[in-house]
């Protein structure tokens, strides 16, 4: 485990992560390397966009939803660098986790850490979604003061917790996705039992679950306000909010589920290659979302392209939507 690094300094256990006789190279798959990299690298250069747009916006980083979507994005971002770009590279160049066990043991077990920290940003923004919607009265005083800076930092120790109390994982160019077991010629044959992490598991299924149930809350009680109130513009939100929110479920369920199932079961490689293609999905795809499906963040965006005297335009657009999105809740 990571932690070892500021213990005995030896934090690679010899048994589990076992090199000798391992090739440090395998196939090149240059067609998955590009995509992997070609994706991470436009997806972090939009992302950090959006996170600039958000955080410069009084009007938007006012906001407790907008606050936890920035956040969100760090871990985001910093997932992009490992399960796109470096993995991106290594397929690439066909390398073995052992061409370097020491950098991918340390790139695996923050990656890991990473993807913890943003399932954890995203259920508060779900739970967010549903407390602003359906019960604002009750819950603001979650979302205020205080309460929101408790929330926003319990992912932090998550982080910490799973980079570096727990097993790594690492990105093996064979199959083209992300494994816990290292795949060395000493431990192929080692039992998946060997390299669970039984909160890894919990945490992928819990996500799948809590996500899926806020959203269908969510698209259910719109979707009831809409037949009571005629309005244009709440169909209109209607389907913004459904095509968000099936984009997310659609690709949160496929990474979790996935993940967890090629740790233990031999798949194809086309099904490795859609379920790391779903992990590098649930990174990459909030701030297309976000411009797509979001007027407010859209609005500022184009600002930032088209004209600066377009300014009080998109603040005026912008509380327009939210007070929108608060007068159908």
């Amino acid at each position: 485990m990571f932690y070892g690094i500021f213990t005995s300094g030896n934090f690679i256990s010899p048994y589990y992560y076992n090199c000798t006789g391992t090739s440090s190279f395998t196939e090149s798959k240059v067609a998955i390397g590009l995509i992997y990299m070609t994706i991470g690298l436009i997806s972090q250069f939009v992302y950090f966009l959006v996170l600039y747009t958000i955080f410069n916006s009084k009007t938007l980083f006012s906001l407790p939803c907008y606050k936890i979507m920035f956040f969100l994005g760090i871990p985001d971002i910093f997932s992009l660098i490992f399960c796109a770009d470096f993995a991106g590279f290594y397929s690439i160049r066909g390398l073995h986790p052992c061409y370097s066990i020491n950098f991918t043991f340390t790139t695996g077990c923050l990656v890991f850490g990473s993807w913890h920290m943003s399932c954890l940003y995203v259920l508060l923004l779900a739970f967010n979604r549903v407390c602003e919607l359906i019960f604002p009265e009750k819950c603001a005083f979650l979302f205020q003061k205080w309460y929101l800076k408790v929330l926003l930092f319990l992912p932090v120790p998550y982080f910490i917790y799973f980079a570096f109390f727990t097993k790594p994982t690492f990105f093996n160019s064979s199959v083209s996705a992300f494994l816990l077991n290292p795949m060395s010629e000493m431990t192929k044959n080692f039992p998946s039992e060997y390299y669970t992490v039984e909160a890894y598991v919990f945490n992928n299924f819990f996500v799948m679950v809590f996500i899926g149930f806020c959203y269908l809350i969510i698209c259910s009680y719109l979707l009831k306000k809409s037949w009571k109130i005629q309005m244009k513009q709440t169909s209109v939100l209607v389907k913004r909010v459904t095509y968000q929110c099936l984009t997310v479920c659609t690709c949160h369920f496929i990474g979790c589920f996935l993940y967890v199932y090629i740790q233990y079961f031999w798949v194809p490689e086309f099904l490795s290659v859609v379920c790391h293609l779903a992990w590098i999905g649930n990174h990459s795809l909030p701030p297309y979302v976000y411009i797509i499906f979001n007027p407010s963040i859209r609005s500022y965006i184009q600002k930032l392209f088209i004209k600066p005297s377009a300014r009080k335009k998109t603040e005026e657009e912008s509380l327009r939507t939210f007070q929108i999105v608060k007068s159908i809740s």
